[in-house]
């Protein structure tokens, strides 16, 4: 290993590197190295962020940024050890890693999530504007810090909550770029059954799990009711109250369903990996939706073994310390929608990829194909008229199942992908390697 001090544009950043790890993956061996290090993208303010490259790339190996949801689920954690990175938290290969496809960078967002940290809690990010501000100015710091990738193609991959903060900052980063801030190769963001328009997921939440037999009429009246006062909640810009509607609708839907998991309809919240059901509106939904994704195992690894790794990490910061706080500084942006700023980003001509599970629920595709239908971006009369192509992967007899379906037209892709959940790249891994290859090489 090697320790190296680096100035960069906002702070200065440690990292260390190491050049004899090495990943199996499904598309053969990948020697790679690592970097990570701090940013303080703003008073009080420090972004982690880790990064895994292969070895001798060539010159157009892309770089992948992947984006966790929550809000204050940590890449660097979850994401990272969990879906796509190269091992798990036993160090065992993971053969599905994208790091056969390109370069990983995990950064732990918003400010307070995983490994990064606020010196103040009034520092944490409020809104979706500021997480996206924050992410620039991480981009302006690690594209100077790493000038190797500023002509090497850049994605912007993300889940869930993700999404939302992933449209803002590539909205912002575009801006950025045209303004000669940022030197990056920009090619498109990736939204993975991402939280995009909240009250488009609310509402057919009843109509898909009536169609599962998961309702009866009566019970579908009760979740559509729920739904309803929700959304004139919405209507009258009652941020907050909105939340603890949803929250409140979820819990309505755990009742009359018998538990079923947010994020894959074929379990149950308590035998699924992820879902919980506890306490009131705020610190439930923060329990059902962020504390799964750092269980005590994931956390005892974090802040045990990769924390003496990292060698960096300050000693009154624990992974995930303050991700309960990052939840509830955003209670009154949850509930707000971002299909304008999509529509944006495909006005201006920016490739976007929209990817979801067949079986998640939280995000159902019925509620995505609703605030797609809501752009007014020009090009979507020829998208809806866009035959769908169908796609197989791998060499097992179940690989005659069809693995799922992908629309295109002009910069719009929309990927449906079968017998996947919420975590599309736990769910269905060479499905998941199959869509990446396909979008950035």
């Amino acid at each position: 290993m090697r320790f190296t001090f680096v100035v960069a544009l906002f702070s200065i950043v440690l990292y260390v590197g190491s050049n004899a790890e090495s990943v199996n993956t499904f598309g053969g061996v990948v020697n790679y190295d690592e970097k990570w290090g701090y940013t303080t993208v703003r008073s009080q303010s420090h972004t982690f962020w880790w990064l895994y490259a292969a070895s001798n790339p060539s010159a157009t190996r892309p770089l992948i940024l992947w984006l966790q949801g929550g809000p204050g689920a940590s890449g660097t954690g979850f994401g990272n050890f969990f879906e796509v990175g190269p091992k798990d938290i036993h160090g065992n290969d993971n053969n599905a890693t994208w790091l056969q496809v390109g370069d990983l960078v995990f950064v732990d967002n918003p400010v307070g999530t995983g490994f990064s940290y606020v010196e103040s809690l009034s520092a944490l990010a409020k809104t979706n504007q500021q997480i996206g501000a924050d992410l620039v100015a991480w981009a302006t710091d690690f594209f100077t810090l790493h000038s190797e990738y500023a002509t090497r193609p850049f994605y912007i991959f993300c889940e869930s909550y993700g999404g939302k903060m992933s449209a803002e900052f590539a909205s912002q980063l575009q801006t950025a770029i045209g303004a000669g801030k940022i030197r990056a190769n920009f090619r498109g963001v990736a939204l993975g059954d991402s939280w995009i328009s909240p009250m488009d997921y609310v509402n057919t939440w009843g109509p898909y799990l009536k169609s599962l037999s998961f309702l009866d009429d009566k019970d579908l009246a009760r979740v559509n009711t729920q739904a309803q006062h929700c959304q004139s909640l919405v209507n009258q810009n009652q941020w907050s109250q909105a939340t603890d509607c949803w929250g409140n609708m979820e819990n309505l839907i755990g009742t009359v369903t018998n538990g079923v998991s947010w994020y894959n309809v074929l379990k149950r919240s308590d035998t699924d990996d992820w879902s919980r059901f506890e306490k009131q509106p705020l610190e439930r939904l923060f329990d059902t939706h962020v504390s799964p994704l750092q269980t005590d195992a994931t956390s005892d690894y974090m802040n045990g073994p990769v924390r003496q790794k990292l060698g960096i990490i300050p000693k009154n910061v624990q992974w995930g310390g303050q991700a309960n706080n990052v939840f509830s500084a955003l209670e009154g942006d949850f509930m707000k929608p971002v299909i304008t700023t999509v529509d944006n980003l495909l006005k201006a001509g920016v490739r976007v990829f929209v990817f979801n599970g067949q079986v998640d629920l939280i995000c159902d595709t019925l509620g995505t194909e609703a605030w797609v239908n809501k752009l007014t971006w020009p090009g979507l009369a020829g998208w809806n008229a866009a035959a769908r192509q169908s796609f197989h992967v791998g060499s097992s007899p179940e690989s005659y199942q069809t693995a799922g379906f992908v629309k295109q037209y002009q910069n719009f892709q929309f990927w449906f992908i079968l017998r996947a959940g919420h975590m599309v790249a736990y769910d269905a891994k060479e499905a998941a390697v199959y869509m990446l290859k396909t979008i950035a090489t």
